[in-house]
């Protein structure tokens, strides 16, 4: 690959469709030389098909995140048997019903990790969660020792990962990561989130993504990132929940996703962080556990800790 001057991260799309042509709008004024996808493209927002074909016309490479592998996973023998509960997952079930075949050989095909490595330059290790876990991510406030030895496999210098939906810029302790790194920055590793176009959990319920600028440090060159935030039409996409039939078809599960992306409050993973532990019947019956948890939960009080 050329050096490029800049690049640009995007993740954590979930089928959001004008949060994602916000971003678009944004970048085709930013004119980065590649863009990267970090996984999660599709799921709780109602446009599967016209962000997924809209993706792949830009041709760009993508992770693969985990509402990625499930769907396209769900009702094979690699599935997991969980997600076949069209009661607790009605939207994984929806949104499944609307993908074509070549939809799912995509999002099954996806890698886990992708390595981007320009001439000089620090290279850069993107993928969806954690190394081996897709399910699960690295939170801003996460305990340095435990982010250290949950991304002890790879030794890039600068790591960029999604699933949180919490843009990140953090540096820990990292001995093994020397490569192409300015000398003052040596045995040290940074971990990049753009955070998420389509859900944010950051409080910020406008669409996020992040640039990479490749800047000269004295006689080395380093990564300068830019975090960006774009409002897009909310209104547009609570009345497209209603006449995608998403709300009729998922109920109190796509309401929830809809109070998630108007307040940017990570109602929606936190509801599914809750309701894990509940009894087997709330677990199956959505209305009546988004309502209990409702009751009990919310910036003050996250089931997560968060």
């Amino acid at each position: 690959m050329k050096r490029p001057v800049r690049l640009a991260f995007l993740g954590d799309i979930h089928g959001n469709l004008p949060a994602l042509e916000s971003v678009l709008a944004d970048i085709d004024k930013q004119r980065p030389d590649a863009v990267f996808l970090l996984g999660d493209l599709i799921n709780r927002c109602p446009w599967t098909l016209d962000v997924l074909d809209l993706l792949r016309q830009r041709e760009w490479l993508s992770v693969q995140g985990n509402h990625d592998l499930v769907l396209a996973q769900l009702n094979t023998p690699d599935g997991s048997p969980i997600f076949d509960n069209r009661s607790r997952f009605p939207n994984i079930h929806w949104t499944w019903q609307q993908l074509r075949p070549q939809d799912l050989s995509y999002l099954r095909h996806l890698p886990h990790d992708l390595l981007i490595e320009i001439e000089g330059a620090p290279p850069l290790r993107l993928f969806h969660g954690l190394p081996d876990n897709p399910f699960a991510g690295i939170v801003p406030n996460a305990d340095e020792g435990s982010v250290a030895s949950q991304v002890a496999v790879y030794d890039e210098p600068i790591l960029i990962c999604g699933h949180t939906h919490q843009p990140m810029d953090r540096t820990i302790t990292a001995p093994h990561s020397t490569a192409h790194v300015p000398a003052s920055q040596r045995g040290r590793q940074r971990i990049l989130n753009p955070g998420s176009v389509g859900m944010p959990y950051n409080g910020d319920p406008r669409a996020h993504y992040l640039l990479l600028d490749l800047v000269r440090e004295n006689v080395q060159l380093d990564w300068q990132p830019r975090f960006q935030r774009l409002a897009f039409d909310f209104e547009r996409v609570a009345r497209t929940f209603h006449s995608s039939g998403l709300v009729e078809s998922s109920g109190a599960i796509a309401k929830l996703n809809l109070r998630t992306i108007k307040d940017g409050q990570p109602w929606a993973s936190d509801y599914q962080q809750w309701v894990r532990n509940q009894p087997h019947e709330l677990r199956s019956d959505p209305e009546a556990a988004v309502d209990l948890y409702l009751q009990t939960h919310g910036p003050s009080q996250w089931a997560f800790g968060g």
